[in-house]
């Protein structure tokens, strides 16, 4: 690319260049090592988070081995009642802006039926994959919303949200193609969580449905992470011009 359209461009400039990345990286290994770390990092964080959310405390564990693990305990009523209490509080803070107190109204009326029923762990196991899709699309929001203060950042930040969402998306599209793929991945078979059953066959177990329905809401996830960001960045250059940043 020309300098000037680098400059003139710098987000579409970025995610090109991540994207272009993204291969190239994959041949080498300490790239290939430190994104697929810091990915599992998030995957494994996404499962604490929502155990959490849901009541059950827990801690999430990575390997520099490979492979990460997170369990989560027993739910405590008092964590509920805290989310309750910091939704209410993220109401009454923009009473003002119904387009942010109206979709926190809907997740604090959607709750319980999350957190006091048996879907708690389903959302706790589907966490992983769920924080993987908001990292890659907080990555793209950053690379099209965020002033930056070094040139090197955006395409970093781009190719980040790149290599989770594109690493997530063609594991899910391989084991929609091929059965014996997608079987030979029920159990995990290396890493800190071998021997292990994997995220999407608990959740397909759990949620009662057949894979590649469950795999293709894997795969719509993955798809809307950059219309996402891009939907996210717009909103907040409205709140902007009308002097409602939120920041």
């Amino acid at each position: 690319m020309q300098p000037n359209v680098l400059k003139k461009y710098p987000e579409a400039s970025a995610l090109a260049i991540g994207l272009v990345a993204f291969p190239l990286a994959k041949l080498l290994y300490i790239p290939n090592y430190v994104f697929n770390f810091l990915t599992t990092l998030v995957h494994e964080c996404g499962h604490s988070l929502c155990a959490w959310l849901m009541g059950m405390p827990s801690i999430p564990t990575v390997s520099v081995a490979g492979g990460g693990v997170t369990v989560w305990g027993s739910q405590h009523w008092i964590l509920c009642v805290l989310v309750f209490a910091g939704l209410a509080a993220a109401a009454w803070r923009f009473r003002e802006s119904p387009g942010t107190w109206i979709p926190i109204a809907v997740a604090a009326a959607i709750y319980p039926f999350l957190a006091f029923t048996g879907a708690r762990e389903l959302v706790a196991i589907g966490g992983g994959v769920l924080l993987e899709c908001i990292g890659a699309a907080a990555c793209f929001f950053t690379v099209l919303a965020v002033d930056l203060e070094r040139p090197f950042e955006r395409p970093l930040y781009a190719l980040w949200g790149w290599w989770m969402i594109l690493n997530r998306g063609g594991e899910t599209i391989l084991m929609m193609r091929s059965p014996a793929y997608r079987e030979s991945q029920a159990v995990i078979d290396s890493g800190l969580a071998a021997g292990l059953t994997s995220d999407l066959e608990m959740l397909r177990q759990g949620m009662q449905v057949s894979p590649n329905s469950l795999l293709a809401m894997v795969l719509i996830l993955c798809i809307v992470a950059l219309p996402g960001a891009f939907l996210a960045a717009w909103i907040r250059r409205v709140w902007v011009y009308r002097g409602m940043d939120p920041a």
